[in-house]
This record gives C-alpha cells, structure tokens and sequence, in this order.
C-alpha cells in the first residue's frame, strides 16, 4: 500500500490496535509523546527530526500521542496511548511549525487529527520522500538526519556529499483533463494528457501508464498515446513512452496526446490508477479523480 494510502487509512481502532499488538516502528512509521498541544521545545525537535530523517530517506508517518519504548527484545513498540488534549490545537501547531523546523521546505508534508474523546485525541503527520533534498532540522537542532530501521540517525559527511551530488533530479506531474465533446448525442469524452517537470534535472526515457475503471471502453487514441488494453488483463489501459526526447524543467507543460472514452456516466467524475516514472526519478502511483471542469495533477 502507498504512503499516501497508508495515512489515509489511519483510523482511530487503528491507532488503538497499534498499541493492542505492540505495533513496531519501522522504516515508515514512528510514535510520538506530546508534551503540550502548542508543542514544546522537545515536541518541535522531535518534529523538525521526523520531518529530516523521513524526507531524506523514504518518507514516513508519525503518529502524535503514542508512546513508544523497547519491549523485552530491545524493539521499539507501541505501548500506550497518550492522547492529546487538545488536538486540533495541535494540528494547528504542526501546520504552523512544519515549515519553521526544516530546511529547505518539504513539498506535500500533510497533518489531520484522529479525535477520540471530545477534543482530546491524536494527530497524524505524513512526511514523503523528497528529491529536492538533503533536509536540515531546524528548530534546535541544525543537523541532517536520516531514517533507518525504527530510528532516525545523524547523516555523516559522506551521506550529504551523495545527497548533494545527486540534487539535479526530474519531478514529473501528469495533468489529465477531461473534456466533453459539445454534440450532446456524442457518446464519446476525451482525457487530454500533459507533462510537467518541476524538477531541476532533465527527464529522460519518460512514460506513465493509466488504468480505467471497470465499465470504460478506450474508443481510441491521438498523439504519442497508446491503447494497451489488450496487453493486460481487467481494465482498459493507455501508456506513453519516450525513449528518445526529454521533458526539460522548464515549467511548461508538454502534450502527450488524448484517449478517447466511452462510459455509460458521461460527464461524472472520472477515476484513475495513474503510474508516472522517468530515469533519476522515484515511480510517482496514485489513484486520481478527474472531474470536467477542474482537471487534476498526478
């Protein structure tokens, strides 16, 4: 399952099952105390180090108002529940302070409150992978950390030597539009594909695949586009690939081509399982709704 699925899911039986089974802290996941909803000094060295230690790294989730501490084998667990008084409150600490405790910013860090009793309850932070890296924690601290097993870990002088020599990264974004056809007899809808580099590398060997929901027939497709329904089991797939142009970051937008769709909802909100990838590039997967008036970004 994807981070982004992962903090999403987090309920409150899940966070209460955590401690119920012991949950261990991973690679991507860590449980914190805190000590006041407005942070504390410690509460905001221990979110400028999450946020460092999981950008550097594969990203992560912290779970605000569980305590964690090494069972009998020596393995950091869940162990208690220690819910926040005010967690909205502290929501808005860590929406506030996400940005003061790291350097340089990190792009799609997000927070939401699981509450349990009244105002009481506990706050989730979802930190992504970053590719505009390395991250220095802030607030206190001014060093590099990076996650490894259930820890975060000061980065030695090599470590951000790598970091720094591979800064030159592409950041791709598919824009996906959806567009009606105007003869309202006209069964047919076209989703229009863009590519976007927000990076500061050069995107080589580009490409992405789309997979439509169940009941969606590919009618046909334009410009670089091709229809691999065929090729693959279930449903209608279209893919794009460039072996041999590169998409420049330049902050333009380049077309890929159309599909050209059939559905018995014409005109709703259209879903997609989006995969977009290039060389120096982590595989961006994600699950999208496109709507006709709004378009989205994947």
């Amino acid at each position: 399952m994807a981070l982004l699925d992962v903090f999403n899911s987090i309920s409150l039986e899940a966070i209460q099952e955590f401690v119920a089974t012991g949950r261990e802290e991973d690679l991507h996941l860590d449980f914190k105390v805190v000590g006041d909803p407005q942070l504390t000094r410690q509460d905001r060295r221990s979110l400028a180090t999450a946020l460092s230690g999981f950008a550097n790294s594969d990203g992560g989730i912290v779970v605000w108002g569980v305590e964690a501490r090494p069972n009998g084998d020596g393995v950091d667990c869940a162990v208690a529940l220690c819910e926040v008084a005010n967690a909205s409150l502290c929501l808005t600490s860590l929406n506030t302070l996400t940005g003061q405790c790291v350097s340089p910013l990190i792009d799609g860090v997000q927070h939401r409150v699981v509450l349990r009793n009244g105002s009481a309850g506990f706050c989730v932070s979802l930190v992504p992978p970053s590719d505009s890296g390395p991250h220095m924690a802030k607030g206190g601290e001014d060093r590099y950390f990076k996650r490894s097993g259930s820890g975060f870990y000061r980065m030695e002088h090599f470590d951000l030597e790598d970091m720094f020599g591979r800064r030159q990264r592409p950041a791709l974004f598919l824009k996906l539009t959806l567009v009606p056809r105007p003869a309202t007899d006209d069964p047919h809808e076209e989703l229009h594909f863009s590519i976007l580099n927000t990076g500061r590398g050069i995107a080589k060997h580009v490409g992405f695949f789309c997979k439509f929901e169940a009941g969606i027939a590919v009618a046909g497709v334009r410009g670089h586009l091709r229809d691999v329904s065929g090729l693959n089991r279930g449903n209608p797939v279209v893919s794009y690939q460039e072996d041999v142009g590169v998409v420049h970051p330049s902050g333009i937008a380049s077309s890929a081509g159309h599909a050209i769709i059939q559905r018995s909802a014409k005109g709703a909100p259209l879903t997609i399982d989006v995969s977009v990838y290039c060389e120096n590039m982590r595989v961006k997967s994600g699950s999208v709704q496109v709507t006709p008036s709004t378009g989205v970004s994947a």
